[in-house]
């Protein structure tokens, strides 16, 4: 994904501007880096909400089809909450209601599969993520460090539990295919014919350096095919283990 320059630097430019404005003369790295980072937080929540509600533009006043059939007349605009990696996001959105069926919609959290209260995926993910490797209270102690506002314990074990459970339902589903014979034969019959094993091998020896000896490793990705009987004779008696009807081939050294 490529970015405007032009855009990149005029951004650049306000951000180092409002540090200068927010610090005055505590300038210091490590001042300087938080402060950065909370404005890059807050900024970037500013334009996940403009960028969500410019998809209202294509709606404009029009109805909208319901899913019964009928078409569901606008109402109002409606505020909804978001949260997301760079913390809560409040945005507005067009909301309609059905007189046939009575059931509400909002065209544009169908389009960008917002359900307005939870989290996005990417949070919920890593949310999961902490919550499988240490304990909710630690998970949400070390979610508030990195993305600077609080998540709950009982947020992190959601997500975690979520995590789990789509988890789960994945390997239910990878047993399920494994075990049918039928999906097996397709599967089998459908994948492309494979270019074969690629062997690895490494060799290393020490080589003095300036004023101490370091170790050197050379890594080889090769092939291997067979080799004709008359070719495959030795004079000499071959070591144990060796195939001696193989050679290499297609070799690639790093």
């Amino acid at each position: 994904m490529e970015f405007s320059t032009t855009r990149l630097e005029q951004i650049a430019k306000l951000l180092a501007e409002e540090v200068k404005e927010q610090l005055a003369e505590k300038q210091g790295i490590n001042e300087m880096e938080q402060m950065l980072r909370k404005l890059v937080k807050e900024a970037a929540g500013l334009g996940l909400r403009r960028a969500i509600e410019q998809g209202e533009e294509r709606y404009a006043g029009k109805d909208v089809a319901c899913h019964c059939g009928e078409q569901a007349k606008f109402v109002s605009k409606r505020e909804a909450v978001l949260w997301t990696v760079f913390g809560k996001v409040n945005y507005r959105r067009r909301y309609y209601l059905c007189a046939e069926c009575h059931q509400g919609q909002s065209p544009l959290d169908q389009k960008y599969g917002i359900v307005p209260g939870q989290v996005t995926q990417t949070l919920s993910s890593l949310l999961g993520v902490l919550g499988v490797e240490v304990a909710f209270e630690e998970a949400s102690q070390l979610a508030e460090r990195f993305l600077l506002f609080q998540v709950s314990d009982n947020t992190v074990r959601k997500q975690t539990e979520g995590y789990g459970s789509a988890q789960a339902q994945a390997e239910k589903e990878w047993i399920e295919k494994a075990e049918d014979e039928k999906a097996l034969q397709v599967r089998e019959r459908s994948m492309e014919c494979r270019s074969g094993r690629i062997y690895a091998s490494i060799a290393g020896a020490h080589v003095p350096l300036q004023h101490e000896w370091r170790e050197l490793k050379t890594l080889c990705w090769y092939k291997v095919e067979k080799i004709g009987a008359a070719a495959s004779q030795k004079h000499h008696r071959p070591l144990i283990g060796e195939q001696s009807h193989l050679q290499a081939n297609d070799m690639k050294c790093h």
